[in-house]
């Protein structure tokens, strides 16, 4: 091949868009290649574990309720204005009403009873007819009794709980339209299993 030639077929490969890998480090480069690593170990490591970090949730936070009693709940519940005796969440158009323990001997059942016939008496003045469920039993995670019952409406859901240690009762309403119903029931009923009391002497 003559002179003339070689120097245009050399312009020719010089002037081809080189792979970046190539650019970046050049041929035999070892300076280059500690770069592609370090650029290959923040895709691999680092930006996964920043994506992580920005998209797990907040933490939960405790909520002191009165008596030493507290309950754990997401940030998606704000702490309203409260009147005396009465911690008041809202989220989404719900309300949730927690009172402080107050002393008491009643099974949550049977304090759970007392708020359904208040409830189904105020639909009945309202003029709507309602049928309120038999309560349903469960323990905290705190190992206390509890006793819930939920009451359907047309224009609003209300669900109540009692839970009692045996001789301190905290009784919470649930009050939500129907479109902040079923994603404010369930971190309600998780706010409720939370609830602890203060231990005894503290």
């Amino acid at each position: 091949m003559s002179s003339g030639a070689a120097s245009a077929a050399d312009a020719a490969s010089q002037g081809q868009a080189q792979p970046l890998s190539v650019r970046l480090i050049g041929r035999g480069s070892l300076a280059g290649a500690v770069v592609i690593v370090a650029v290959a170990l923040i895709y691999a490591v680092v930006l996964p574990a920043v994506a992580d970090v920005l998209s797990a949730p907040p933490p939960p936070q405790t909520i002191e309720i009165g008596a030493g009693a507290t309950v754990t709940t997401s940030s998606d519940w704000s702490v309203s204005v409260s009147h005396p005796g009465i911690t008041t969440l809202t989220q989404d158009g719900a309300t949730l009403a927690i009172t402080t323990p107050h002393a008491s001997d009643l099974h949550p059942a049977q304090a759970i009873a007392t708020v359904t016939e208040q409830w189904v008496a105020q639909a009945e003045a309202d003029g709507q007819g309602i049928v309120a469920p038999q309560p349903r039993a469960f323990t905290t995670t705190a190992g206390d009794d509890a006793a819930t019952v939920t009451l359907q409406e047309p224009l609003q859901s209300r669900q109540a709980w009692a839970v009692s240690d045996g001789t301190q009762q905290v009784i919470i309403l649930l009050t939500a339209p129907p479109a902040a119903w079923e994603s404010t029931n369930a971190s309600a009923q998780s706010l409720v299993r939370s609830l602890r009391f203060a231990e005894a002497g503290s």
